[in-house]
């Protein structure tokens, strides 16, 4: 997933790009644009050297690589060890920390308080210091398919570590959710809408109208004179949407950043997390990062851990089957023709985990092919189903074939059938719909072909048809996929406490 790797190395390549520039004022850089990789300058350290936003980020990764999981206690270790012994940094020293950050760990190494209890919650502790080294978090928690209340307090737990505050907490969130929706696949201004239409009722009202302006305007809109750098979260998050909605490649992106002023390795290393996910990164300018072996190889391994031990069934039989083991009840997805048990970006096993996550049951996701029918599925799979219910899910082919073929299965309690192509032996399509007992829905895309038939199928009582605008054959837009069955299947099933 050449994204995740992109994202980190173009968040590196933001903080080295604006650590001799931070504290810069934007009137100098106007007037004299930075438009290379430079050294000295703030900080007066050779060219190429990244400061705290990398270093607490590639400990982030480190953390979640050891324990494979979210881990509060081993994360604060090792931002003591960035701090304490230089590990994580380019040139082994440890330059640049802010003092929120620093009194946090402190707490933790001299005095051993609880990692969550340690961030500042002043109004004061608002700086940029838990946003900056969210990324690994917003990835870890996309692939896997953390969402809602669980999202939220990993965010919560994360922040806290240094920053405590819920304006902290809230922008966190903020990024988290954008860089969520960048992934499923919308392009930069639909994400930016998206995060504006989230529901914030979780937070108080202060922190809402502290967001106000980022949340009801739109903010890419505003002349740059509106715009603040500073290492005030809000603002922060402010200047790298303006930059981010305002450029079009990866290298404008970070030189629009970086000669912003103030907080410029921040605010450009944030930048370069977008930047790097949506166009990729500039390979010249990685060359010149110092200890660019270690930086290129984190990301590597950390991208090897969320398809590898994240993005894993319990079992995938022959190639055929991905199975995630669960209560008695199924289940199962039958895929398109030539797909996968994992399908476009994960999407099969991504289902497969939230289904299993909210209400328990055993998921199988069985491929499709010209040589493997339904029927033999339900053979191949007769220990699993023999005791069951089963919740069912066709796409596309796998919708025909289960209306054509298993409608007088007594175990199916519900179906839903996603994009069926109805030019595809319509009569028979009919007579399995007319005579299936169970609830079902049909779910077309607007732009799929078969929308156009459907006022053959829309006098049959007994199916709900549900046309989702926008979608082609694929549902290819967004993440609208991974909601149906939640919509139409289990909406009234108990969610898993």
């Amino acid at each position: 997933m050449k994204k995740i790797v992109d994202s980190i190395l173009g968040l590196a390549t933001g903080d080295v790009m604006g650590v001799p520039l931070e504290f810069k004022k934007r009137e100098e850089l106007i007037k004299n644009p930075v438009t290379e990789m430079m050294g000295h300058g703030t900080y007066d350290i050779d060219k190429g050297n990244w400061s705290d936003d990398t270093s607490m980020v590639l400990a982030t990764i480190d953390s979640i690589l050891s324990c494979h999981e979210i881990n509060y206690e081993d994360m604060m270790k090792k931002f003591c060890d960035w701090i304490n012994y230089g590990k994580y940094t380019s040139s082994g020293v440890c330059f640049d920390i802010g003092i929120t950050t620093k009194e946090s760990l402190l707490k933790y190494y001299a005095h051993k308080i609880n990692p969550i209890d340690c961030g500042g919650r002043s109004i004061n502790n608002n700086g940029n210091g838990s946003v900056m080294r969210m990324l690994p978090i917003a990835l870890y928690t996309y692939y896997e398919d953390i969402v809602d209340d669980r999202l939220l307090d990993i965010i919560r737990g994360a922040s806290s570590l240094t920053h405590g505050h819920e304006y902290s907490i809230m922008g966190c969130y903020i990024y988290v959710k954008y860089v969520h929706f960048l992934l499923a696949g919308y392009n930069k201004f639909k994400a930016y809408e998206m995060v504006k239409n989230l529901n914030y009722y979780k937070f108080s009202e202060n922190a809402r109208r502290a967001y106000k302006r980022f949340l009801t305007t739109d903010i890419y809109k505003l002349d740059l004179d509106y715009i603040r750098s500073s290492g005030y979260i809000v603002d922060t998050l402010e200047a790298v949407i303006w930059i981010f909605l305002n450029t079009s490649s990866f290298t404008s992106s970070i030189i629009g950043a970086i000669n912003l002023g103030d907080d410029t390795d921040t605010v450009a290393a944030l930048t370069g997390s977008l930047a790097g996910l949506v166009y990729g990164i500039n390979d010249e300018w990685l060359e010149q990062i110092k200890n660019k072996e270690f930086l290129k190889s984190l990301a590597v391994r950390f991208d090897e851990e969320l398809r590898l031990n994240i993005l894993k069934y319990d079992e995938v039989t022959n190639e055929r089957y991905g199975i995630i083991n669960g209560s008695k009840d199924v289940f199962l997805i039958k895929t398109e023709v030539n797909s996968n048990v994992f399908g476009p970006q994960n999407r099969y096993l991504k289902l497969a985990k939230r289904i299993h996550f909210n209400y328990g049951l055993t998921v199988i996701v069985a491929t499709n092919s010209s040589e493997i029918s339904l029927t033999d599925d339900f053979y191949s799979l007769r220990d699993y189903l023999k005791d069951s219910k089963i919740y069912f899910m066709g796409i596309s082919n796998g919708a025909v074939q289960a209306i054509q073929n298993e409608y007088n299965n007594e175990k199916i309690q519900k179906m839903l059938l996603l994009n069926v192509p109805l030019m595809i032996n319509l009569h028979k399509t009919k007579d399995g719909m007319k005579s299936y007992k169970g609830k079902l829905v049909c779910v077309f895309g607007s732009k799929d072909p078969s929308f156009n038939y459907l006022p053959l199928i829309q006098d049959f009582r007994n199916v709900k048809v549900v046309v989702v605008p926008g979608q082609d054959h694929n549902f290819g837009s967004g993440d609208e996929f991974l909601k149906l069955p939640e919509k139409y299947l289990f909406n009234d099933l108990k969610v898993k406490l």
